[in-house]
């Protein structure tokens, strides 16, 4: 996941590293090792110096204001750490973004909350580091010295059209679909067993039964994967998908799928 967002990093901007990737190791002495460790030591006290940044201070407390500014919903104030033109990289897009006031009016579209939650779980210790700046996330946000200042000079912002159902990655929705669906395939009822909620709302005729595990779910397998509800699942597409407050809807309702405790999970069926 990191190499792609550093791959990201190099398409949003200009320029290519050049230079030796490979040379003979030279023969050992002990002036040489001594070199090693100072330069060691000297990349501990300044784990940001690949980006241009001599005092860690200065990062560690642009994230932390930063991450306030958003975790505050402070829309005005999370604007000033951008710099303009903003790349904004959506669906492998890019979309320039020129002044706080158009960051502003397109808030939402561009911190999405994918971006925001990987912005606030991000620990300054953590970051990856390179000529290009620090990376945020998997490559969510890019921050590097413009002008003399630090600042966010690229955010990765994906289409996510399950957000309203709770889902902050879509990536995540699709992978989930597809291995279900490969698991229903496959008739592998434990697998699928793995994919809910339990206790699962099974619906028929107006009744709900409870699903109260899943060996409960394994033994129940037939009459709650009936021919009609692997059908309409098989069948679907997740950019397809009905989407609302609730849940994702599979089908014409045969599956109901939501994030539950940081998983995706399907919590209810209806046969």
């Amino acid at each position: 996941m990191k190499k792609t967002a550093i791959v990201l990093a190099l398409t949003i901007t200009t320029g290519a590293l050049v230079g030796q990737v490979w040379a003979e190791p030279a023969k050992s002495t002990a002036s040489q090792a001594t070199t090693t460790i100072q330069s060691v030591k000297s990349e501990q006290n300044q784990p940001f110096a690949n980006a241009g940044i001599d005092d860690p201070k200065v990062f560690t407390t642009f994230l932390a204001k930063l991450q306030k500014a958003v975790a505050e919903d402070n829309l005005n104030e999370v604007a000033t750490y951008m710099s303009y033109p903003l790349n904004l990289i959506k669906n492998s897009k890019k979309i320039i973004i020129y002044t706080k006031e158009q960051f502003v009016q397109k808030y939402d579209r561009i911190m999405t909350s994918h971006v925001q939650k990987k912005l606030l779980a991000q620990n300054a210790e953590d970051v990856f580091v390179n000529a290009k700046g620090i990376m945020i996330g998997e490559g969510e946000m890019w921050i590097s010295v413009i002008d003399q200042q630090l600042a966010v000079y690229a955010i990765h912002a994906m289409e996510n059209p399950y957000e309203v159902a709770g889902i902050d990655n879509p990536a995540a929705f699709t992978d989930f679909l597809s291995k279900l669906q490969k698991a229903v395939v496959s008739n592998n009822k434990k697998e699928v067993a793995n994919f809910i909620s339990y206790p699962l709302h099974v619906n028929q005729k107006g009744k709900t039964v409870l699903i109260k595990s899943k060996k409960q779910f394994i033994e129940k397998y037939n009459q709650i994967m009936t021919d009609k509800v692997k059908e309409k699942l098989l069948a679907q597409k997740a950019k397809d998908v009905f989407v609302n407050w609730q849940g994702v809807m599979v089908g014409d309702g045969e599956v109901w799928i939501r994030p539950q405790d940081e998983q995706i999970v399907v919590f209810a069926i209806n046969k």
